[in-house]
């Protein structure tokens, strides 16, 4: 098969909030354009309900984010949409080339900090030494678009090289 659809439904209650109680839907939508070129893309939507806003007076849960509520709401729903792109390219069997472009709208901030628009590009190379070893090193590009949100918030953009050695045991 050349295409294959899921389509996800994840943490269904009342999504009333409590440390991580997200609802989530997603859909992720594989292609394979041939042998050695796939895709993979997958979109969802978040929320909490009942998220305390930043400022009031209902301190949020250890370690989790207050929402960007309206003025004069002590609680709200916090929304996000997202979605990722990865398209592959296989050069050999130890060798593949990914690059991944991903968009996110955290409408109230709840999920980073900062409510606002985001989007990422990432070119990666991976390399498989022998069976066990993985090598790979990217670049990766990301945007926040409505409020600086890098560097404490001082920054709109951000810039990562970065590589990771993976075992596999």
């Amino acid at each position: 098969m050349n295409d294959n659809l899921y389509i996800c439904a994840n943490g269904i209650n009342d999504g009333k909030y409590a440390y991580n109680n997200l609802q989530q839907y997603d859909a992720t939508w594989y292609h394979k354009f041939s042998k050695t070129v796939h895709m993979a893309t997958e979109t969802w939507y978040m929320y909490e309900r009942d998220v305390p806003a930043l400022g009031g007076k209902i301190e949020p849960e250890t370690g989790a984010n207050a929402a960007y509520c309206l003025t004069g709401e002590q609680r709200c729903t916090a929304p996000e949409y997202a979605a990722v792109n990865f398209l592959q390219k296989e050069f050999s069997g130890h060798d593949f080339l990914s690059f991944r472009s991903d968009f996110l709208d955290d409408k109230k901030g709840q999920r980073t900090g900062y409510a606002t628009k985001y989007s990422e590009n990432t070119i990666m190379w991976c390399h498989w030494i022998g069976t066990t070893v993985q090598l790979r090193p990217e670049l990766r590009f990301e945007r926040a678009w409505d409020h600086k949100a890098y560097d404490n918030g001082r920054r709109h953009d951000q810039l990562t090289v970065a590589s990771d050695l993976i075992f596999h045991f």
